[in-house]
């Protein structure tokens, strides 16, 4: 229906956002510029809010193309209902982290010494959960604690996420 009266190629309307065709607004353009600043100033945790439907997750898919093209190390969590030990799972295997064991402590000292290995190559690492209203407590403290991860006095860790 939109493709044949708008003359469009292709439906714009999907169910995911698709950052081709967003409409980029005084307040979306301050946001992506926020959350590009905050990674390249390696600033830590940053939160994106703001009321349902208002384009968060469309700029959360904006900033990763804009992550690719800096070949910055990603792992993108879409979905903020799992355990510690599934998050940290997740994280490692979209990080592209092998790791031989899934003891909790293997697994956090394979993840140190990677972020070590990145922050010293000059790599940006970034972590993305999106829906974070979700998080329950003992997650996002096990998250916040991951931010402790660092040589001296910088985070090699950088955690972006979107919530209303």
């Amino acid at each position: 229906m939109y493709e044949k009266f708008f003359g469009l190629r292709e439906n714009p309307f999907r169910i995911n956002p698709d950052p081709r065709y967003a409409f980029m607004t005084l307040s979306a353009r301050e946001a992506l510029a926020g959350m590009t600043y905050g990674i390249q100033a390696r600033k830590g945790i940053i939160v994106l809010t703001g009321e349902v439907g208002t384009g968060k997750t469309t700029l959360l898919n904006m900033l990763m193309q804009w992550l690719r093209k800096q070949h910055a190390a990603t792992a993108f969590v879409f979905n903020s209902h799992l355990g510690v030990d599934d998050l940290l799972d997740y994280m490692m295997a979209d990080f592209g982290i092998q790791s031989e064991s899934h003891s909790k402590g293997q697994m956090l000292m394979r993840l140190n010494r990677w972020l070590l290995e990145r922050h010293y190559a000059g790599e940006p690492v970034v972590l993305v959960v999106d829906e974070a209203q979700n998080l329950t407590p003992q997650l996002l403290e096990e998250i916040r604690l991951l931010t402790n991860m660092r040589p001296r006095r910088r985070s090699c860790f950088k955690l972006y996420c979107r919530g209303h």
